[in-house]
């Protein structure tokens, strides 16, 4: 998919891969509820406290608000960035392009597009640019993964299991490692992608009975290869890579006391080493491209994992929902708002350049 098409009309055209996915999402959280108990989750959320709730919902606020900073913050220093409110109303739309899409690949192209329509930044500066932002997510989120791990070693956990989870954040850690590399050596990391596409794709054929071009797909990641690579060199040299840093960590930050508050607000206090492992695991899996925001996968680990530490299952899925409700169906609204304001504002913009014609 190259960003020169209206990331509109895919989401339109895909609109029934994404009910899909939808609905495997509602049948495998059913099923998840009635195994945990559907009257003992209820009783649990009948129990939430509605102040430390509110207090979820005015900091998910904030963690959006810092985020556009940030993009801001890159937006500026290319001398491509629209007034303060806009930027965080595209990031929005954004995020909605994330979360109704398996694998959360909308939401980047669209930003960029809706970017280029309203403030005319060019699409290759603005999909620049949402790599960059992106760029800042790498250092919190190899703090996090490194506390992760020592957290598993203090946690009284099976062997096998610890192993297991170790293995899973240590081979997340080496992939970002990988990504860096692919922002100081483009050629290297292009060929080795390349491999990897060309060792794959006879079984992608044969599993999707889809055909796809190799030629086109190469295309894409070079596409992808070289912005980001062009992006982490321009952060680099402008030496903006500490101070989006900062903020992407106080993000994060943000983000995980959010988590912690959605257990709090049912009258549950985990601990806070098993706590981080288990909320780093989760940020893993959200990058599964199998369903819209990892939805029913991360709530069954979840589960798994605080059951070993002795939050029982109906706790789990009563918090998981309250933190669901907060920082995946809140945004989704706003930004399906967003996206609604700024699909008008590019209809009509379109239609004056037909009539001028």
């Amino acid at each position: 998919m190259l960003l020169g098409e209206n990331i509109y009309s895919i989401i339109r055209d895909n609109k029934r891969n994404i009910i899909v996915s939808f609905f495997i999402v509602f049948v495998l959280l059913f099923v998840i509820v009635v195994i945990t108990g559907i009257n003992e989750v209820i009783a649990v959320l009948g129990r939430v406290n509605y102040w430390i709730l509110g207090l979820t919902f005015i900091i998910q606020i904030f963690v959006f608000l810092l985020w556009a900073v940030r993009w801001k913050f890159i937006l500026n220093r290319m001398d491509h960035s629209p007034g303060f409110l806009n930027v965080f109303g595209i990031l929005m739309t954004s995020i909605f392009g994330n979360n109704i899409t398996p694998g959360s690949i909308g939401g980047e192209p669209l930003r960029a597009y809706v970017l280029n329509e309203y403030n005319h930044t060019p699409i290759e500066v603005g999909f620049a640019s949402t790599m960059a932002d992106r760029v800042f997510e790498l250092l919190p989120f190899v703090i996090m993964s490194i506390i992760a791990t020592f957290a598993l070693l203090f946690w009284e956990l099976d062997f096998f299991s610890k192993l297991l989870l170790i293995i899973l954040i240590l081979a997340t850690l080496f992939l970002f490692f990988i990504i860096i590399y692919a922002g100081i050596n483009k050629k290297i990391f292009t060929k080795i992608v390349f491999k990897i596409l060309e060792g794959i794709f006879p079984l992608i054929l044969k599993i999707t009975n889809k055909k796809y071009n190799l030629e086109k797909i190469k295309e894409s990641a070079i596409y992808y290869i070289d912005h980001f690579n062009s992006s982490f060199k321009m952060i680099m040299e402008n030496k903006l890579f500490f101070v989006g840093a900062i903020l992407a960590l106080f993000t994060w930050g943000l983000d995980l006391f959010n988590s912690y508050l959605s257990f709090i607000a049912i009258g549950i206090v985990p601990h806070i080493g098993p706590f981080i492992a288990i909320y780093t695991i989760a940020i893993l899996l959200s990058f599964l491209p199998l369903l819209p925001g990892s939805l029913g996968i991360t709530e069954i680990i979840k589960i798994m994992l605080f059951v070993s530490v002795g939050i029982t299952a109906d706790y789990v899925l009563a918090a998981s929902a309250l933190e669901r409700l907060v920082c995946y169906i809140f945004p989704t609204i706003i930004g399906l708002i967003t996206a609604i304001y700024y699909a008008r504002f590019i209809s009509k913009i379109h239609k004056l350049k037909d009539k001028n014609l």
